[in-house]
């Protein structure tokens, strides 16, 4: 290489690295002028049309910018960046179709191109290909395990397939890798009150995974279970309803079950159950009532009225309600029985405290005197 080629090439660098930082600045008219005499020179021109076309872009050029990235291609040795910028430039046109085709040629060019996965996770998403696009954000992650916004995103992608557990595994990575994004992690309530439900849930479903979630009176019941694990779903609902019932849930009137299989993307079982459908009327105990009346009368009362309440919630289809009255006329018998026990103590206890006080006090023994002279 002669001198004058040498500088050259040196002049050309030096003209990269200002249009490069002028870019930065935001001055992109001069960036581009400067980056124009880089392309004398330089040895990696494809560099110089990719930066070139950034600008370009940044400025709404966008027939010059592509050319500047159409060129970058021709040049470059490994053109992956210059069809991820040609891509890019694509979606924000609204050529979806041809931004996919330039992003899948940048991976092909470069399988490790952590950008172009990733743009291709986002696209398939939006379009409401979510297998695709968990592949897709899962091979970002691969290649750069600490890319927060890939996390949340595919985090995204769980929730739409109704893996809420997942889900929230990837917000919680996605915010500890960048605090900011917290503001966009969906605010989906953690089922705190639920727990003990999904607890008995999952106890009884091992080892298809459970998740529970209330939306109104409606409790929203997800399984999941893997390829080669069986589940009834004619037999499931009436177990899932004796368990439910035994809780004794007071807001929940229905319950639906959705039931999901391997990483398929929609439920192979979705249907909605009258939590309380052919229950019959709980008892009113009215027996038990008047005898509380009797042996308590300010609580038997009280029980009486709830007695008296037991059929009118059941026919308005309250059951929950009737349920309650019934167990609470059982209640009131109890304490009252118990009250009359306790008043009815009362006199017997007075006579023995009485009878106590009475008592005449025993003989006080005195220690006998040694006669210590006696003894010698």
């Amino acid at each position: 290489m002669d001198k004058h080629s040498w500088y050259a090439r040196q002049r050309a660098r030096l003209a990269y690295r200002r249009g490069c930082t002028l870019a930065r600045q935001g001055n992109h008219q001069s960036a581009i002028a400067t980056l124009s005499q880089a392309l004398d020179g330089h040895p990696h021109k494809a560099a110089v049309y990719i930066e070139r076309g950034l600008s370009y872009r940044a400025l709404g050029q966008l027939d010059n910018a592509r050319q500047d990235f159409i060129t970058a291609i021709d040049y470059a040795e490994n053109p992956a960046v210059a069809y991820f910028q040609r891509g890019q430039l694509a979606a924000e046109q609204g050529n979806l179709a041809d931004a996919l085709s330039d992003w899948q040629q940048a991976i092909t060019v470069n399988p490790n191109y952590a950008d172009a996965h990733y743009q291709l996770g986002i696209a398939q998403s939006q379009s409401n290909d979510f297998i695709t696009a968990l592949a897709s954000f899962d091979r970002v992650l691969e290649i750069n395990p600490n890319w927060a916004e890939a996390y949340l995103n595919r985090g995204n992608v769980h929730h739409q397939l109704g893996d809420l557990d997942e889900a929230r595994a990837d917000w919680q990575l996605a915010v500890l890798n960048d605090v900011s994004l917290a503001k966009l992690v969906p605010s989906i309530v953690k089922p705190d009150g639920l727990a003990p439900i999904k607890a008995a849930l999952q106890e009884m479903l091992q080892p298809i995974k459970v998740d529970v979630k209330q939306q109104g009176t409606t409790l929203e019941i997800s399984l999941k279970r893997q390829v080669g694990e069986g589940v009834s779903y004619f037999a499931l609902p009436n177990q899932i309803r004796d368990l439910l019932l035994s809780l004794e849930l007071a807001e929940v009137t229905k319950f639906t079950l959705i039931g999901y299989v391997g990483k398929v993307r929609g439920p192979e079982w979705e249907k909605i159950y009258d939590l309380y459908k052919n229950q019959p009327c709980p008892p009113s105990h009215w027996s038990t009532a008047l005898a509380t009346l009797i042996t308590f009368p300010p609580l038997g009362v009280t029980a009486l009225l709830y007695a008296s309440q037991v059929k009118r919630f059941y026919r308005r289809g309250e059951y929950p309600d009737a349920r309650r009255a019934s167990k609470a006329v059982r209640h009131l018998s109890l304490v009252g029985t118990g009250a009359m026990c306790l008043l009815a103590s009362l006199p017997l206890a007075y006579v023995a405290v009485k009878s106590l006080q009475n008592e005449p006090a025993p003989p006080v023994r005195t220690a006998r005197a040694i006669d210590y002279d006696f003894i010698q």
